[in-house]
Order: C-alpha cells, then structure tokens, then sequence
C-alpha cells in the first residue's frame, strides 16, 4: 500500500468513526501531529478505528495479527515505526471506562 492509499483508507475510517463518536475535527487532527487528548470521544473514535482495521478482537487488542496487517499493508516508510508502537502497546495494559472498553 502507498502512503496515498493509506491516506485514502484512513479518510474512509474516519468518516465512519467521527459522526459515531461525536469528535471534534481538532481532536481528530492532533492525533496526526501525536496529541493524544485525555478525551473520551477521542478514546471511542480510536477504539472504532482499531476495530474497522482488525487490531482488536473480542474486545483485546489482537497483537498477531495487528503485525501481519503491518508486514502487508503498510508503507515501507513507516512500517517499522508502526511495529515498535504496537509492541510498546502490548504492555500498556486494559483501558475500560463506561462508556467502552477495547
């Protein structure tokens, strides 16, 4: 995949996960820049993210096959970057609040 088409994708999730969680714009574009607000719509519209790219299943993040995903669809330009975030988040441990849980 090009970072184009990964681009592309991700304007698709986007638009899917936005409206549901009742994100800013500003919120969603820090993200992009590494703000990660202590928000919780913002947490929601991650969780919807990672379920639409098969990083989570039966409500765990699902670390196999989130590297496959990796190793197939991402540029060679950030795959590696992306493949130390998600071993840095397999430790971080379960995130719950009320409204969702990963």
């Amino acid at each position: 995949m090009t970072m184009k088409q990964m681009k592309n994708s991700g304007k698709m999730m986007r638009k899917t996960c936005q409206p549901k969680n009742s994100v800013a714009d500003d919120k969603v574009d820090g993200i992009m820049r590494g703000e990660f607000l202590d928000d919780t719509n913002l947490k929601c519209y991650m969780a919807c993210i990672m379920k639409m790219a098969n990083a989570v299943k039966n409500g765990k993040i699902n670390y196999e096959q989130s590297f496959k995903q990796a190793d197939m669809l991402l540029p060679e330009e950030i795959k590696e970057e992306a493949k130390a975030a998600i071993t840095t988040c397999k430790n971080a441990g379960a995130y719950q609040t009320k409204k969702f849980s990963i």
